[in-house]
């Protein structure tokens, strides 16, 4: 019987090639248009109005009539 020959182990040198299999999984979904019908946004519109701010015109409310 003639010797097996052991093949060589590749050796990858591009970075992405290596890792691709560690990082690029399937990830959750999350559905916007059943989020918006139930009235969820990302970032809340209106949360601060100016009378909620007294500080910005004690701070800069000198400086403009000057």
């Amino acid at each position: 019987m003639a010797k097996r020959q052991m093949q060589p182990e590749v050796v990858i040198h591009n970075f992405v090639a290596k890792h691709m299999h560690d990082v690029n999984k399937s990830q959750v979904f999350v559905d916007r248009k059943k989020n918006a019908k139930r009235g969820y946004t990302k970032h809340k519109k209106g949360r601060y109005s100016e009378e909620s701010r007294p500080f910005l015109y004690a701070a800069f409310g000198s400086q403009m009539y000057c």
